[in-house]
């Protein structure tokens, strides 16, 4: 009940009020099964646009947002755990793993990015860390194009693209993982045109 109360709160205030929030293709998510969701990031309010419209979602988040221990224990409350930027943490990779084969549809956001993107850069350099992760798991991306930048009380856009498959043959190649990780990405922001 709880859950759903504060689910129901923030998806009015950053959905609906302080930013109208427009979901193009959002069956593409609506009809999918277990995933990896990867979207481009660049404002903090992001990440509540697909949580509050999707159903069974974790999200990978910085570590430094679980410094403090209430903030903490809130965020794994809503399926939001951490992980170390910049290193190897296998403990959150395999945490990641587990959450896609141990829930049911279950979809798990992941920013391939690695941080916000600021308004003076196009994009980032893409993380092999999703294609990891969803080849392991054996379970498909899905891209996902976030208007950048939205300024509060406007109309950014959630435009869905369509799912990748990732065959767990490509773990045995880095570059080939690397190859998958910078496709994903001209995949996101393909769908930029739609915006």
């Amino acid at each position: 009940m709880f859950r759903k109360a504060v689910v129901g709160i923030v998806n009015f205030l950053f959905c609906h009020v302080f930013y109208r929030v427009k979901y193009i293709n959002k069956e593409k998510i609506d009809n999918m099964g277990k995933c990896v969701v990867c979207a481009n990031h660049s404002i903090m309010m992001e990440p509540a646009w697909l949580y509050c419209k999707t159903k069974n979602m974790w999200i990978m988040a910085k570590a430094e947002l679980f410094k403090f221990k209430p903030v903490a224990k809130f965020f794994l409350y809503f399926n939001v755990f951490p992980i170390k930027r910049g290193q190897k943490d296998a403990k959150s990779i395999i945490h990641s793993i587990n959450v896609l084969q141990q829930n049911e549809n279950a979809k798990l956001l992941i920013f391939p990015e690695g941080t916000r993107i600021k308004k003076d850069k196009e994009r980032g350099k893409a993380k092999a860390g999703p294609i990891y992760i969803a080849a392991k798991a054996g379970v498909p991306i899905l891209p996902v194009y976030l208007t950048k930048n939205a300024k509060v009380f406007s109309s950014p856009r959630v435009i869905y693209g369509d799912p990748i498959e990732i065959p767990e043959s490509v773990l045995e190649d880095k570059a080939e993982v690397q190859r998958y990780a910078d496709m994903l990405l001209d995949k996101i922001y393909d769908l930029k045109k739609l915006d």
